[in-house]
């Protein structure tokens, strides 16, 4: 997928993912690791996690997380 140039991630046409601005027009990739839960990647290098469930939930753009709670 594709960053966009202010830093974010189109996800499944309709919601939003910030990732950074210093990655605009870059590649980056995603792996689902279960129960909505998506691990992103640039290259070899890991960025950080993100829930589906968050953003369908508050229908809006969220931040990569590093971690998960």
């Amino acid at each position: 997928m594709r960053v966009t140039k202010n830093g974010s991630l189109r996800w499944k046409a309709y919601y939003w993912v910030c990732i950074s601005r210093s990655l605009a027009d870059k590649y980056v990739a995603a792996q689902e690791l279960g129960n909505e839960v998506w691990k992103v990647f640039c290259r070899n290098v890991f960025l950080g996690y993100f829930n589906e469930k968050l953003i369908r939930e508050k229908q809006q753009s969220i931040r990569l997380a590093t971690n998960i709670l």
